[in-house]
């Protein structure tokens, strides 16, 4: 394994120089996890990769903590201020007490309303932060933890009935070929530019999910499988048609695809496994799609 992670760091490199990009991290890591994923050892690589990146649990637990300290040391600030009007009480007249509570008060309602702004700001950063760990580094479509979250929330109401419901697994055919002709930045341009095409010629309410590599899932919810079936059609259409550019390189793709429809008690794996299915039927014959 150590050979092969060096073989793929070599390869790194050269891909790297190969394409003009400067070994920053963010270009590395992706052209590593391309490389890494085409030699089948990516999965053995994901636990250790992970935990460069904080989990959400690690966020929440910093920011919970964060807010807990602000609210502890306002909280001291009150009693502190407390303390000090009730040791001030005991030599004061009626007026003097009157004036301090006043007083006391106003500090009261200004540290309670900065502790609210506070926990605002924070919340908004959490959900920032939340919705950041569900979307794709690269295609900005979302991931497969979202897919997960999303596809799991829906089949809950599907236990016993049919929904309108359709996914549909999307695959660049020869994708390997332009990788090793172009290389791994040019193949991830390929990927943006396939997950923006795609995002343009469905609905809003449909969603867009990078599986792996270069395979996407687009789930259509509330959907017929004929309306789904016209939006794949546009897709392999458009992709079809397109020339794609990057720098002096002009490059052609083309995408297979294969559809499945919900049906009564399904989970996420019968689903995809269906549309995988449908999708190994459709690479075939390739620039089309198959129904399962």
């Amino acid at each position: 394994m150590e050979e092969l992670i060096k073989e793929i760091a070599n390869k790194t490199m050269q891909d790297l120089e190969k394409a003009k990009k400067p070994p920053y991290p963010l270009y590395y890591r992706d052209v590593f996890n391309a490389i890494a994923n085409e030699k089948g050892i990516l999965n053995q690589l994901n636990p250790k990769l992970l935990c460069i990146a904080p989990t959400l649990d690690e966020i929440i637990l910093a920011k919970t903590s964060e807010t807990i300290s602000e609210i502890s040391i306002h909280t001291k600030d009150i009693k502190n201020d407390s303390r000090e009007i009730i040791d001030e009480v005991n030599v004061a007249d009626a007026d003097e007490i009157k004036e301090m509570v006043i007083k006391f008060s106003a500090n009261l309602i200004e540290k309670v309303n900065q502790m609210e702004e506070r926990i605002q700001e924070l919340q908004s950063e959490l959900d920032k932060a939340y919705k950041e760990l569900l979307i794709d580094p690269l295609t900005k479509v979302y991931n497969r933890k979202a897919l997960e979250k999303d596809l799991g929330e829906i089949l809950e109401k599907g236990k016993d009935r049919n929904l309108d419901l359709v996914i549909a697994i999307v695959d660049i055919d020869n994708f390997k070929m332009v990788n090793d002709k172009y290389g791994h930045l040019v193949g991830d341009f390929v990927l943006i530019k396939l997950a923006d095409t795609m995002k343009s010629l469905i609905r809003k309410s449909d969603k867009i999910y990078r599986y792996g590599g270069d395979e996407f899932i687009i789930v259509f919810n509330r959907s017929t499988l004929e309306n789904a079936e016209k939006s794949i059609e546009r897709i392999i259409y458009k992709i079809y048609r397109t020339t794609l550019k990057y720098k002096e390189n002009y490059i052609k793709i083309t995408i297979s695809a294969g559809i499945t429809q919900h049906r009564a008690g399904d989970t996420i794996e019968s689903m995809i496994k269906r549309a995988d299915e449908a999708l190994y039927k459709a690479k075939v014959e390739k620039n089309g799609y198959k129904i399962l």
